[in-house]
């Protein structure tokens, strides 16, 4: 009997291994299919098929007892899936360019990330009319009141105009549609003017606002000599899918070249708003929102100063400015911008001879001390006094 069971045993324990190598072939071929699914998904555009295959091999995991990886993944699926039905909706059928396959829009949702925005006291009149309007679209209705909600942003580049369209986003809680104008144009002739049509019909299907960025590429005025006759005839597609806009829907496009623009163009926006470069009093307000999540140790008075160096740049500008003193304090193991680095990336930003005996001028004309500019820079305290008592 001992060897009976002993056999038993040694047979029941090599079944029990041939089954289990079964069983992990046959798991390792479903995960290699999920995740060949999850690819296919991808290069063919198809959110949902990613999602729902994603779905599968984290559950799979998860069986596996791979459970970290599984978490990894089922948060990464949570943080893609839009949270308001207008989105939802707007991800179901996203247009395609015909002849590239590439996405013609991009779906960005209201409820994203809320970034600080300064604009000046009339830009942000204007804006705010033009959200109230949004806002109150079914009173005006009612009320037998049919305005077109479109807005035409232009001015510098870097002044704001994109951040003007994710606020009006945030602000409405409608998704932004954003044209993407590498989908957009395309090389066959008359598929153009078929994704605008293709964008529009879209905008028209879900409850959102259509941006046209960089709007002077498929709005160029039509006796532009350096045009060809295809991309003229883009224009009169834009202005008549414009003229065929519900009053329900919502039209945003922004140009750093407005006079590029084709004249009839201008007609078909209800308003329009120049966004120029911030004075230094917005300058001033800029300094806190760029600054954080650090600390700065100016004072009032070198905020004036830095404020006034930096006029006539663009908040872009600005902000990269900001940006770069937060990686050399980090890299310096600081939490502060000091102002001295700030006063660095204004002096790389704005001065065309950037010398040494110029870079000590400038921090001199702004308060800094030679003892202070030795210390900070480097440069000899002789060396220093000679810069800054030569002519």
């Amino acid at each position: 009997m001992r060897d009976f069971g002993t056999t038993y045993d040694i047979f029941h324990t090599f079944a029990g291994k041939k089954e289990t190598n079964i069983q992990t072939k046959i798991y390792s071929k479903v995960m290699n299919t999920e995740v060949l699914r999850i690819i296919e998904g991808g290069l063919a555009n198809d959110k949902r098929k990613i999602l729902t295959y994603s779905a599968k091999l984290a559950d799979r995991l998860q069986k596996e007892n791979e459970i970290p990886l599984a978490k990894c993944i089922r948060q990464l699926i949570d943080s893609s899936i839009p949270q308001s039905q207008a989105v939802a909706d707007a991800m179901r059928v996203i247009p395609l360019d015909a002849d590239s396959r590439l996405q013609i829009v991009e779906v960005i949702p209201a409820d994203g990330e809320k970034q600080p925005i300064i604009l000046s006291p009339v830009v942000e009149k204007q804006v705010s009319e033009f959200i109230d309007i949004i806002k109150h679209s079914s009173a005006l209705e009612l009320a037998g009141v049919e305005i077109k909600k479109t807005l035409l942003l232009y001015g510098q580049p870097g002044c704001g105009k994109t951040s003007i369209a994710h606020y009006i986003s945030e602000k409405t809680g409608l998704p932004l549609i954003v044209a993407r104008l590498d989908g957009i144009v395309s090389s066959l002739l008359g598929s153009t003017a078929k994704n605008i049509r293709k964008i529009f019909d879209y905008a028209q299907s879900v409850p959102c606002i259509l941006f046209l960025d960089e709007f002077d590429a498929i709005a160029k005025a039509r006796d532009d000599q350096h045009e060809l006759g295809e991309l003229k005839r883009v224009i009169n597609t834009l202005l008549q899918n414009i003229d065929s806009m519900p009053s329900s829907c919502v039209l945003l496009a922004a140009t750093n070249h407005q006079e590029m623009l084709d004249p009839a163009v201008w007609r078909r926006f209800v308003q329009t708003i120049e966004v120029g470069l911030p004075s230094q009093e917005a300058i001033m307000e800029m300094n806190d929102v760029f600054t954080a999540p650090f600390t700065s140790d100016m004072t009032e008075e070198q905020k004036r100063s830095l404020a006034k160096t930096l006029d006539g740049l663009s908040p872009s500008d600005i902000k990269n400015i900001f940006d770069r003193a937060k990686v050399k304090s980090v890299l310096d193991g600081e939490q502060t911008i000091s102002f001295h680095k700030l006063l660095t990336g204004a002096y790389e930003t704005t001065s065309k001879e950037q010398t040494e005996e110029d870079y000590v001028r400038f921090l001199s004309n702004h308060g800094l001390t030679q003892t202070t500019i030795n210390k900070l820079t480097g440069i000899s305290l002789r060396k220093i006094k000679t810069y800054l008592s030569s002519k």
